[in-house]
């Protein structure tokens, strides 16, 4: 059986037990979702000629996120809103391009937030990313990585296949290249913002004027915690979390976040956080506690929940498709999860 087919199996045993589908509005788990990206990407068929990605349009010489942004219109002024919090102390991806990619917890760059507006972020095998709204319903997606490779092999969701099997070393020069996925035209940019860091951009559109909006907004010299309104703290002995992606689309109504924990050998676990400002009231009675907390054990599912969290739901998954965590490992990692005092407000988010 598939990654693919075991996710849809748990989301179907979910909804028969009539919980809230939090893995649908996450939009799908991070530990092992690259692969069943990939797959899905792969059925758009196709490939591009590297030729094509390199010609027709004159290269742009700047570094975009340092000094040299790319010029072009002004972007249209959106108010701030969520965004990953600030990180002082963490290099940026322009000094320490070695980092990018190393630690799910950190985003090794930033944009700016009064021209344009964060959607999702997230960091995961080797590459960060966000999706940004850049005004007038056009969505651009930042990709940074150590490699070119890590770009051809993986990308952010959204961003096709046909796109990625094509990040060869050569085309990181700073052109934008179009090419068109099931009739819709798409633009993308790639560049080396500094030695050892590798960029890449693109937006469904026709034009690559929303490209060079988000790139005059990007911000390498900058870092910004991946955890966001929620952390979590603790794992298991040998574990570590390895994935970490937070949408914010229907924000302030709607916050989600997920993070994937590995441990030695193939054990996973997924933890699920949910904001959402008309949830219905919860009718779950506590049957465990954590850290002096109510808690549910779900043990079919191999999954506990942290009650009493203001109109959020928190889980960690242990069982099918995860594997080789239990309930006591579950319990440690809610027992140290933080959660912001108010996820409408992102200024408590640090």
């Amino acid at each position: 059986m598939t990654d693919l087919d075991q996710r849809i199996a748990s989301v179907l045993r979910e909804q028969a037990e009539g919980d809230v589908d939090i893995d649908r509005l996450t939009a799908g788990a991070v530990t092992g979702g690259r692969r069943r990206l990939r797959r899905r990407r792969a059925v758009l068929g196709g490939g591009l000629a590297l030729v094509a990605l390199l010609g027709g349009l004159a290269v742009v010489p700047a570094l975009p996120g340092l000094d040299r942004p790319f010029t072009g219109p002004a972007a249209p002024a959106i108010p701030a809103e969520a965004a990953p919090p600030l990180m002082p102390a963490a290099p940026g991806a322009a000094a320490a391009p070695e980092v990018v990619g190393t630690d799910a917890g950190v985003l090794h760059f930033g944009v700016d937030t009064t021209k344009i507006r964060y959607l999702r972020w997230e960091v995961a095998q080797g590459l960060e990313s966000a999706q940004l709204d850049v005004g007038g319903g056009r969505k651009v997606t930042v990709e940074l990585a150590r490699s070119s490779r890590t770009l051809r092999e993986s990308g952010a969701e959204g961003v096709p296949f046909k796109i990625s099997m094509f990040a060869e070393e050569a085309a990181f020069d700073g052109r934008t290249s179009s090419t068109t996925v099931d009739g819709l035209p798409i633009q993308v940019r790639q560049w080396k913002p500094a030695p050892g860091l590798y960029a890449r951009a693109s937006v469904w559109a026709p034009q690559d004027t929303a490209l060079t909006v988000a790139v005059e907004a990007l911000r390498l010299t900058e870092a910004r915690r991946c955890g966001a309104p929620v952390r979590l703290t603790t794992v298991p002995d040998g574990a570590r979390v390895a994935g970490c992606r937070v949408d914010v689309t229907g924000f302030p109504r709607l916050v989600t976040a997920r993070f994937g924990i590995v441990g030695t050998s193939t054990r996973t676990m997924s933890v699920s956080y949910q904001y959402a400002a008309e949830i219905s009231p919860r009718t779950v009675d506590g049957n465990m506690t954590i850290a002096g907390r109510p808690a549910h054990l779900y043990p079919e599912q191999g999954r506990v929940e942290l009650l009493g969290v203001p109109k959020s739901r928190l889980l960690a998954d242990y069982g099918w498709p995860e594997q080789g965590f239990d309930k006591l490992d579950a319990a440690l990692v809610l027992g140290g999860v933080q959660v912001a005092p108010d996820p409408t407000r992102p200024e408590t988010w640090d």
